[in-house]
């Protein structure tokens, strides 16, 4: 860097190693908005050289490595699964072995589908059913997201059986992407021909469906954060 250009002031800043940080910070301030609008910047006439007055609060270390944020772990999901399972499991006073298999199937189903996310199906199915897989609506509504075969038999093969949970998940996502599409991808109208018109089922689903998200990325940013401070102190 050419520096016989600058003030005098502004050299010896720079010939001072401890303090190149802070002077480089001046010069590119006065370059951005000019000298006269700097406080403690004046000059004479045109010809005059400005002076500066630099008040040096900390001088950063810039040989220093800084401690590297680790990359985003391969096990950031399963993170979240377990969250989101000691949530539930909490909520619905199960025990967590009893609700993480139903969790994982959501994940599972979801990851084959572009626009449901796991936290939407886990919702339906604790609106639906209370992770109850073997029950039944007098209306003839079946297993975790309560499907009703005689409406959508057609997916599903004639030996299959809606109190499976991986069945009864499989068919429910399937209900409600065939509704999202027909709703012109309008999840609000899609969850109300979902539950029927229910009252109050879309905001409950959608608030439980956030919350759900909220409980898995605050789980990942804390189990990251531990490992950034790990890193930090080796």
């Amino acid at each position: 860097m050419i520096i016989s250009h600058y003030p005098a002031r502004i050299r010896a800043l720079l010939a001072n190693s401890a303090c190149v940080a802070a002077a480089c910070r001046a010069i590119a301030l006065v370059a951005l908005v000019g000298s006269a609008a700097l406080p403690g910047v004046a000059a004479a006439n045109e010809h005059a050289e400005p002076v500066i007055r630099l008040k040096l609060h900390s001088v950063e270390d810039l040989t220093a490595e800084p401690a590297k944020a680790p990359p985003v772990s391969d096990d950031a999901a399963e993170l979240k699964k377990q969250a989101q399972t000691k949530y539930l499991a909490t909520k619905l006073k199960k025990s967590e072995a009893a609700v993480r298999k139903f969790v994982d199937l959501a994940w599972a189903e979801a990851a084959k589908r572009e626009k449901l996310n796991p936290e939407l199906i886990i919702a339906i199915i604790k609106k639906e059913s209370g992770f109850r897989p073997q029950v039944q609506s007098p209306y003839g509504a079946q297993g975790l997201m309560q499907v009703v075969r005689r409406w959508h038999g057609e997916k599903l093969r004639p030996s299959e059986s809606l109190f499976d949970p991986e069945v009864n998940i499989r068919v429910g996502a399937d209900v409600l992407e065939e509704y999202l599409a027909l709703a012109k991808g309008d999840l609000d109208v899609a969850l109300r021909k979902y539950s029927g018109n229910a009252r109050g089922y879309v905001n409950t689903v959608l608030k439980e469906s956030r919350m759900l998200a909220q409980v898995g990325e605050q789980a990942a940013r804390r189990a990251q954060m531990v490992a950034f401070n790990t890193a930090g102190e080796s």
